[in-house]
């Protein structure tokens, strides 16, 4: 019995069956049964989310992606050039409290030096983090069309090797039910 596993463990796994990851859409199909489909290259949205983000989504017909982008990306270009503005300011006015010039006039004369360049490097510190952000962000996009172009021809539909779903077992010798989550498995 023990070799009879072992030999239907060697065997199973050749009749397992997945996802074809290898299967690609055909350029152009020549024969006039099947419809003809163009090829959808990921190297191409990779490109063009590259030169301007949003695009590569466009090219992979995922619109809906395009509002999430320039969201995430216009509130971090927003917060740059907001903790910009400030950290300036607060340079600026560090500069002329330290500057010893009597025709200097004082602007932020609520805060010390050390204040001040505490508020300094605060907003340099945000402004920073924002900067990456959206260099992650635009990353994100880039890498975003690549998957979405890669999945382009990826079956989900329901013609595959596994499925989960809920069910309810019913046990006539003591009249109970009880629920489980059955697993479906087509080898």
């Amino acid at each position: 019995i023990l070799f009879l596993v072992f030999v239907v463990m060697l065997i199973m796994p050749f009749y397992l069956q997945g996802q074809d990851t290898t299967k690609k859409l055909s350029a152009i199909s020549f024969s006039p049964e099947k419809p003809k489909r163009h090829f959808h290259s990921p190297k191409k949205a990779t490109i063009f989310s590259a030169c301007f983000p949003g695009l590569g989504q466009t090219y992979n017909k995922k619109y809906w992606k395009i509002p999430m982008i320039y969201a995430c990306i216009g509130t971090t270009v927003y917060f740059i050039t907001t903790n910009d503005k400030a950290y300036k300011k607060y340079k600026q006015a560090y500069i002329n409290k330290t500057d010893n010039d009597p025709l200097t006039i004082d602007t932020q004369t609520a805060y010390t030096e050390s204040g001040l360049r505490e508020m300094q490097d605060a907003y340099r510190r945000w402004r920073d983090l924002n900067i990456i952000l959206t260099g992650l962000f635009y990353a994100m996009n880039i890498i975003d069309a690549y998957v979405d172009a890669q999945l382009i021809a990826f079956d989900v539909g329901d013609n595959l090797s596994m499925n989960v779903f809920p069910s309810i077992n019913f046990y006539p010798q003591n009249k109970n039910f009880s629920t489980a989550l059955t697993v479906a498995v087509r080898f």
